[in-house]
């Protein structure tokens, strides 16, 4: 999974396995439908999902229903353990990144 900025090849951010992540851009910027494609994250998701990280790192137990796992091949573990957390600060940490560039385009794509 990646993150592009201003529409350039270059990878601005990257996961690997972060399924529950991935499940939040499919249900919320991909309409539901995961066929790899890649798709415009405008800034007012991506501060949504930026406060929903820390809602979920400040207790993980009781809010990890905000992030929730998905199954999948190749989706990883659906455990909420310590990939789970790291995750979840690698992505506050990249749209942080964002949120300081806020004229900047990004996109969200993956790949299997």
């Amino acid at each position: 999974m990646y993150l592009h900025r201003n529409g350039e090849e270059q990878e601005f951010g990257y996961w690997r396995k972060a399924n529950a992540i991935h499940a939040w851009m499919v249900d919320n910027l991909q309409n539901g439908v995961d066929e790899c494609q890649d798709v415009d994250f405008p800034l007012e998701k991506i501060v949504v999902l930026y406060n929903l990280c820390k809602k979920v790192l400040k207790d993980p137990e009781k809010n990890c229903h905000l992030l929730p796992t998905r199954g999948g091949f190749f989706f990883g573990s659906e455990l909420i353990d310590d990939n789970y957390i790291w995750n979840v600060k690698h992505t506050k940490k990249l749209l942080k990144k964002c949120l300081k560039n806020p004229d900047e385009k990004y996109t969200y794509g993956s790949s299997w």
